[in-house]
């Protein structure tokens, strides 16, 4: 028999007591007595598994590709799968730059030398290790492939590995390179590995990374079902390590209506939405459980003229469209939420000038020189291509198609998911007539507008505009502004004035950025330096 006594001093002497008695009992020759059941000790429960930290996040516009290299706009791998050497801290910190891949960085007295010291112990997604070679394959390759975000490096001369994990630039002008390091895509490091595991003839594996992403940032693709979700998951390897309440997985859901996107954020079964239409705004401060926050920005809105095919190639027809926008009607659209831009620049951004011209809504204007275009009798017919998604653009489009009707101009409008219309707009044959964009900085420099914007040749130039004037001032004001500030901001001005005179776009409307969102988000921090862009890591869900 074993026997299981307590500690406490006072227990043995009881149970011994009770055993003798039994024994004792089981010598008479009564009945014997029935065995009575020994109880036994709970087992513990084994501890119940940790649920997942989901945050769902749902976006109106999906990439059609995902090599950082290629793709020239935000991505929900921006900041969270591929990451920058160093990256903008919001306005009022107090420091201009948080380290990420760099730890630290110096320049020379003439601006024309950089160097990075790296961060060591980072791996990239695949468990390969991130160093200086890493750094200048990674940007190699960009240049080599040559598409839109090759020109974020265009200043760059030589690239020269010092050690390990310290690499130096050698410029060609005094550009903030500090500022396109930390640029919101374009920059990001990828694996040279995962390129020369999965390059085909030579491709520098572009076919591969359409669809697959090897960055170093705090989560990894899992997966992507196009037209439906992305999901990311934890990087257990990340290096900034991880803390309690962290997401492990971030949903990315792709949908297109607002209606459907405000239903899932009023059931909770989204935590985060991209966009909401101006007019909704309001309604959806009252959403039970659902607060809307806005934030400034360097949001502008264009309506870009084809410059160099067709009707638009006409200056003065481009100027006659001009005077036909309704500016006043920009307020009331947006709820307040949208100003005039005068010229290309939002008002926040150095350079931006409050002298620059800025057009009226004239009908009679209008049509003045539209006579003068060759439309005496108007009888032009236009196609304007917009984001159908976006309610914003679509009414901003429709007032535009009214008030043109009113002078003889028919304007057909088409819309489409930005992937479909901007790879229209890649080609000056196929591009629309009028084309509706939003731009944000890459980088917080002026040049970031007027070079992927206005620059001849430039991949990015969707308007295919092209002044051989303005071509020299832009590189001019860019090799200027690391040295002379104010000297940049004359050079900026001037860009403005001839561009605005060439009437290269309907310049519309900056806005804020309004973000809705449950009330069980915390610690979300928007920052203006990457428009429509949400770092994942380090939101907290209290659910």
């Amino acid at each position: 028999m074993n026997v299981k006594c307590s500690t406490k001093s006072v227990w043995p002497a009881v149970v011994c007591i009770v055993l003798v008695a039994a024994l004792l009992a089981g010598c008479g020759g009564g009945s014997k007595p029935s065995a009575q059941p020994q109880a036994q000790p709970e087992q513990p429960k084994p501890p119940e598994p940790k649920k997942p930290v989901v945050f769902t996040y749902v976006s109106s516009t999906e990439p059609d590709l995902l090599d950082p290299s290629i793709w020239f706009t935000t991505t929900p791998l921006n900041l969270n799968v591929y990451q920058n050497l160093l990256e903008v801290n919001p306005e009022g910190s107090d420091k201009p730059f948080t380290p990420m891949l760099a730890e630290s960085y110096t320049v020379s007295g003439d601006g024309l030398t950089w160097k990075f010291k790296l961060r060591q112990g980072v791996k990239f997604h695949d468990g390969s290790p991130f160093n200086a070679e890493a750094v200048k394959y990674s940007i190699e390759r960009t240049r080599k492939i040559n598409e839109a975000p090759a020109g974020l490096w265009s200043a760059v001369e030589q690239i020269n590995v010092v050690s390990e994990y310290e690499i130096e630039f050698k410029l060609n002008a005094q550009v903030p390179f500090d500022y396109i390091v930390a640029a919101g895509y374009g920059v990001g490091m990828l694996s040279p590995k995962a390129v020369k595991d999965h390059e085909k003839d030579g491709d520098l594996a572009k076919e591969w990374f359409k669809d697959n992403a090897v960055g170093t940032g705090p989560y990894k693709l899992k997966e992507w079902k196009r037209g439906e979700q992305m999901v990311l998951e934890k990087f257990d390897d990340y290096w900034g390590g991880w803390k309690e309440g962290y997401p492990d997985i971030v949903v990315i859901k792709f949908v297109k209506e607002y209606s459907t996107a405000r239903l899932m954020l009023e059931k909770g079964e989204a935590d985060m939405v991209d966009f909401i239409p101006a007019d909704q705004v309001e309604e959806a401060r009252k959403l039970p459980g659902v607060k809307v926050e806005s934030y400034p920005s360097f949001e502008t809105l264009y309506f870009h003229f084809n410059c160099g095919r067709g009707a638009t190639k006409n200056k003065t027809l481009r100027q006659a469209l001009s005077y036909a926008f309704n500016y006043g009607g920009i307020e009331q659209i947006s709820r307040g939420n949208a100003k005039q831009l005068r010229g290309v620049l939002p008002s926040a951004m150095w350079g931006y000038s409050k002298d620059t011209f800025q057009y009226t809504f004239d009908l009679d204007k209008a049509k003045e020189l539209l006579a003068k275009a060759g439309y005496p009798n108007g009888g032009l017919k236009l196609t304007l291509g917009y984001m159908a998604q976006d309610e914003l653009e679509r009414q901003l489009a429709e007032m535009y198609k009214s008030d043109l009707a009113k002078i003889g101009v028919e304007l057909k409008l088409e819309g489409a998911p930005w992937a479909t219309i901007s790879t229209k707009q890649k080609s000056q044959d196929t591009a629309y007539d009028i084309f509706v964009r939003y731009w944000w900085p890459d980088y917080v420099d002026p040049h970031d507008f007027m070079y992927f914007l206005l620059k001849s040749g430039v991949k990015s130039n969707y308007s295919y505009y092209s002044n051989p004037q303005v071509d020299k001032l832009i590189d001019e004001a860019h090799k200027t502004a690391g040295v002379d500030r104010n000297k940049a901001i004359s050079l900026y001005k001037q860009i403005q004035d001839i561009v605005v005179e060439d009437a290269q776009s309907v310049f519309v409307l900056e806005q804020k950025c309004v973000v809705p969102m449950r009330i069980s988000v915390k610690d979300f921090v928007y920052n203006p330096a990457y428009p429509r862009i949400v770092k994942f890591y380090g939101l907290r869900l209290e659910r």
